[in-house]
């Protein structure tokens, strides 16, 4: 990622009058002056931005397990986060992990605001105006989702919403030391709502073209499949799946003639249900890749879903049940995703809460047909097992993709138990059914900066 401050002078040129950024100002510093300067900007700020702000949210689900290793730096640092600790930044024995999410996703809206605010000036055609303002207000959204499903209260009904702590709303285009407050839950999701169908306006507009490095009208469609999954509006979010799917643009990534070793991993170039890749998944501080002892594993739990003949069991983790999806070094592979998968799992998820529930069970099998050797079918025998095989089937094939926290949030906030071992002792955490401490707390030197903003306070542990 660019120096943060470099890129900051720059932005700070941008809100000057037109003839002040028109021209170089030195000759190491192009000030953007076009469209397609300013579309680079957005590709290095945000959707290539190589650093992995939000790699704590694995360990804090069901789906990883701690190892008494010899990796106790790491283990320590995320030790906060895996146990649900009233202030996870702060890790064993002076050990912390800071919170960088916060800071990131307001940068990323911040560079947002600014290309929106700069595009219509600057030169380019009307088409390539068009295709970067629906690709930035497509960021814009997700950056606001991402920041209210880390700190804003988890999202119940548009009564609750209305009442529920959000996130701040920056629509600065300046850099200035403004003190924010937080926004009803409501108010977020408007902003996310309304940015989203502008970007979905605007992609309309332009001539589709298959570039996963780049959003798209489909990736758009598949986020507003999930925004509406999330609010629980289900008709929508299956409309919007059903928009994904039915176009045929993309397949089903078939694990049965993929030929994939354990030198590979799932997320590829050559996976053709890949829609958009932005960002970095990066295990790195979760376990150590030349060591069999790890910080944090695949859970026994995970694993325990996939069945002998599940082609994932092979390819989603190795053979020391370290997850195998990504790859933070490997040029072949990719990391966050939108996938044609995740339409099929929102729209079977959606069909189950609007009675079809047979319907739903279909889509399922679509993907396991994929995935799965010999009798791939399941069936359900009603609503409520259905649905909970829908979830199952998500948490099988979204797994280490950061959904599952989220899931966890909208999914009841079940109970959850860890156990913390260090030099042979174990000692279990419990995060409680419902708890306060699904949502994370604002990031310590955030709240210093603002002391008005209220912080959702978590229980201590035991």
């Amino acid at each position: 990622m660019k120096n943060i401050y470099f890129i900051l002078a720059i932005l700070a040129l941008l809100t000057q009058g037109c003839n002040d950024f028109l021209e170089p100002k030195s000759q190491d510093k192009v000030v953007p002056k076009t469209v397609s300067q300013l579309r680079e900007l957005l590709l290095g700020e945000i959707i290539q931005n190589k650093k992995d702000y939000t790699e704590y949210l694995s360990v804090m689900t069901d789906d990883f397990a701690d190892q008494d290793g010899n990796q106790y730096e790491y283990r320590n640092q995320l030790w906060g986060y895996y146990t649900w600790q009233r202030e996870p930044e702060e890790g064993r024995d002076l050990a912390t992990r800071n919170d960088e999410a916060w800071s990131e996703l307001y940068h990323a809206i911040f560079t947002c605001n600014i290309i929106i605010d700069k595009t219509p000036s600057m030169h380019g055609t009307d088409e390539e105006k068009n295709q970067l303002l629906a690709e930035t207000y497509f960021l814009r959204a997700q950056a606001y989702f991402e920041l209210i499903n880390l700190y804003g209260e988890p999202y119940e009904s548009a009564e609750q919403a209305e009442k529920a702590l959000g996130v701040p709303i920056n629509e600065e285009i300046t850099i200035m030391d403004n003190i924010y407050s937080r926004e009803t839950l409501a108010k977020v999701y408007a902003k996310i709502e309304s940015d989203l169908h502008e970007s979905i306006t605007r992609f309309k507009n332009t001539e589709w073209t298959k570039n996963v490095v780049h959003p798209s009208l489909d990736v758009a469609y598949l986020f507003a499949s999930r925004l509406h999954l999330y609010k629980k509006e289900y008709q929508s979010a299956k409309n919007y799946a059903d928009s994904v799917i039915n176009n045929e643009r993309y397949q089903l990534y078939d694990l049965h003639t993929a030929g994939l070793t354990s030198y590979s991993y799932f997320i590829n170039r050559n996976n053709p249900e890949i829609m958009f890749c932005y960002g970095m998944v990066s295990f790195d501080f979760i376990y150590n890749y030349s060591s069999t002892y790890a910080t944090y594993l695949v859970s026994d739990k995970l694993i325990s879903l996939f069945s002998n003949d599940d082609l994932r069991k092979t390819t989603f983790w190795d053979k020391n049940k370290k997850p195998h999806k990504f790859s933070s070094t490997n040029s072949q592979s990719y990391g966050n995703t939108y996938r044609l998968s995740e339409a099929y799992l929102n729209r079977a998820e959606a069909l189950v809460f609007l009675g079809k529930w047979e319907s739903a069970i279909t889509d399922i099998n679509t993907i396991r047909e994929k995935r799965i050797k010999n009798d791939y079918e399941i069936t359900a025998t009603n609503r409520e097992d259905a649905l909970n095989k829908v979830w199952e089937e998500r948490r099988r094939e979204l797994c280490f993709e950061k959904h599952r926290w989220f899931d966890l949030r909208r999914q009841g906030m079940p109970e959850l138990r860890h156990i913390f071992t260090n030099g042979g002792s174990r000692k279990e955490y419990i995060l409680p059914t419902g708890s306060k401490s699904y949502t994370l707390p604002i990031p310590k030197k955030i709240r210093e900066q603002n002391k008005i903003i209220v912080n959702i306070e978590r229980p201590e542990q035991q």
